[in-house]
């Protein structure tokens, strides 16, 4: 059977079921089937990673993600069938999310308790304990016996029979544009840097112009075509503790550790869900140091020997793409940076957790030949080490690679500050690692396309409609924290991104829709403007405000809007806060910077 026929034949048997557990989940037919086939379309991309290790309980897995997710602006909001359940869906609503789960999955899922648990993510005696409140639950709420709920449980699959199931080509063609759309902005990204000007950075920010740089080769290279020579590299190419040193110069560094083990599994750092990016690699080395201060400093310098080229390529993308794609509770990308080097340039990402301690990661990356590089730098507080020495250090790791293998290397480095390198999902909208943190809830945001037809990120105020205004391509994202119960359902983000025939029709609409918002308090008498600023950038330009509207007498609901504009392309933002869970204007406006940066990789 061929690689097409196998996934064909687990996606047609397999649809019907994972549709009814999904319609259980959330209660709302249409979010589902969007959701359970959003999740095959993933599967087919990852096919040759989940064939042999439950690729049912992935697609389950990536579906239930997207199904707390509804329509507008309120995105927890459910729309119940009228041939629907209604009285069980609300009751299972009732439930806490894991709990619902483990009932739809040992009833529709036809799973055991233990392996509904794993699928969950609970230890199984938790799962025992979880299953039989939640049925107790069910029972009171129903004033039913177990039996009777289980036989209406399984009649809930009577709703999703009328779906029509999408052809398996459908949802593979499906799955390889978005691989090709992410490989082309990648590329079309790397060509941007490699033809842009530089500015030298002094202290994490671009100062002064630079001057034209020499043609990019591979590190270690004098010729274009000279490659690392692998079989030289072993740890005596890893920094030592007094190289390291420079990150943070008043404390004392020592070596932790070096690991050669290429079975170890237990990632670095932070933010990647593997130790290494290459699954087969013929070398590894990481080595760890600790600093002797008072802010918990440690640094992780890894060397992947691959062996390929090309297997190298896709492990230093798959390296970058872990970082871009980072969903961990309260971590934010802060900024991205490119090292110009004659010898080839380098990456730099700087990310925070909002945890209690704040902690500062930042992170460079390189690449040549069949071999890959990080650094991590980690340490309590907000600063962490100049930019400057972080570069510096990181060319240093690549320099020993460099002369080592037979290379002529340079010492030569620009710094710039760079947009941050395209998400796999959604790449021209606001990525999960871009959301701000929310108050004290260490919850992980999550993000689902919906309509644009009626634009989700739209308000009383500025009623702008992005198809009626001239664009020829308009798309929207919500984003929720949806594990976070004690929020209320208007709570969350929505995002509504729309292209122009021109830059002219897009400045023209901003402007209409920037003069209802600014005129919107002599229009409506409840409404009020009390925060507005700009932001600006060297290719984009936008406004947010920040509108209260009067609810009752003594009474306002608070939203925070922005538009912002690069070149024909619109994005506009809305968050809209319940109570003391709220950001800054300073927040918010920084929102809307990241969101014209990523309208950079828009379609």
């Amino acid at each position: 059977m061929t690689r097409v026929d196998e996934f064909n034949s687990f996606y047609t048997s397999t649809f019907s079921q994972a549709v009814e557990v999904t319609y259980a989940v959330c209660g709302d037919r249409q979010v589902a089937f969007e959701a359970t086939v959003d999740a095959y379309r993933r599967a087919w991309r990852d096919w040759s990673k989940i064939r042999d290790r439950n690729p049912l309980g992935y697609v389950r897995n990536e579906a239930w993600k997207l199904t707390p997710l509804s329509r507008g602006t309120h995105p927890l909001r459910r729309r119940h069938e009228e041939d629907g359940d209604t009285e069980l869906l609300e009751a299972l609503a009732e439930l806490g999310i894991d709990d619902r789960r483990l009932i739809v999955l040992m009833t529709l899922g036809n799973t055991d308790l233990e392996e509904a648990s794993r699928e969950v993510g609970l230890p199984a005696e938790e799962g025992i304990e979880n299953i039989t409140t939640a049925l107790s639950r069910l029972e009171i709420s129903l004033a039913q016996s177990i039996d009777v709920i289980e036989r209406r449980m399984h009649a809930l699959g009577s709703a999703t029979k009328s779906l029509e199931i999408p052809p398996p080509a459908t949802v593979r063609d499906a799955a390889k544009r978005g691989r090709q759309r992410n490989t082309v902005l990648l590329v079309a990204a790397a060509i941007a840097i490699m033809l842009g000007g530089g500015l030298v950075a002094t202290d994490g920010d671009a100062l002064a112009s630079g001057s034209t740089l020499p043609r990019r080769e591979k590190i270690g290279a004098e010729q274009a075509d000279v490659l690392l020579d692998s079989e030289k590299i072993d740890k005596g190419n890893l920094l030592s503790a007094a190289q390291v040193s420079g990150l943070d110069p008043q404390s004392k560094w020592t070596v932790d550790g070096t690991d050669e083990n290429v079975n170890n599994t237990t990632p670095y750092a932070t933010c990647p869900t593997k130790r290494y990016a290459d699954s087969d690699p013929l070398k590894v080395f990481v080595r760890t140091f600790t600093a002797s201060g008072t802010t918990n400093e440690r640094v992780a310098q890894a060397i992947e020997v691959s062996r390929s080229d090309a297997i190298a390529s896709q492990a230093y993308e798959r390296l970058v793409q872990w970082y871009s794609d980072c969903e961990h509770p309260r971590v934010q990308l802060v900024a991205a940076y490119t090292v110009q080097r004659p010898f080839g340039d380098f990456q730099i990402l700087k990310l925070r957790s909002h945890r209690s301690p704040e902690r500062t990661f930042t992170v460079g990356f390189s690449h040549s030949g069949t071999i890959t590089s990080t650094l991590v730098h980690e340490a309590d507080g907000t600063d962490g080490p100049t930019i400057q020495a972080f570069a510096r250090t990181l060319d240093d790791s690549v320099a020993k690679v460099c002369k080592d293998s037979g290379g002529k290397c340079s010492d030569t480095i620009q710094v710039r500050r760079t947009d941050p390198p395209p998400t796999t999902d959604g790449p021209g909208f606001l990525g999960i690692v871009d959301l701000p943190p929310i108050g004290d809830i260490d919850k992980v945001w999550a993000a689902a396309p919906v309509s644009a037809k009626s634009n989700p990120a739209s308000t009383q105020c500025d009623k702008a409609d992005f198809s009626a205004g001239g664009a020829d391509l308009s798309r929207a994202r919500i984003y929720v924290l949806y594990q976070a119960t004690k929020l209320p359902d208007q709570f969350g983000v929505a995002e509504t991104v729309g292209r122009f025939p021109t830059a002219k029709a897009a400045k023209k609409f901003v402007k209409k829709v920037s003069r209802r918002l600014d005129s919107c308090a002599k229009d409506n008498l409840s409404a009020k403007i009390d925060q507005k600023s700009s932001v600006k950038g060297p290719q984009f330009s936008g406004k947010v405000w920040r509108v209260g509207l009067e609810i009752n007498k003594g009474k306002r609901t608070y939203y925070r809007t922005a538009l912002i504009r690069r070149g024909a392309d619109v994005a506009q933002v809305t968050f809209t806060p319940a109570g003391s869970y709220d950001i800054t204007q300073r927040a918010f406006s920084s929102l809307a910077e990241r969101a014209a940066t990523r309208l950079k990789y828009a379609e």
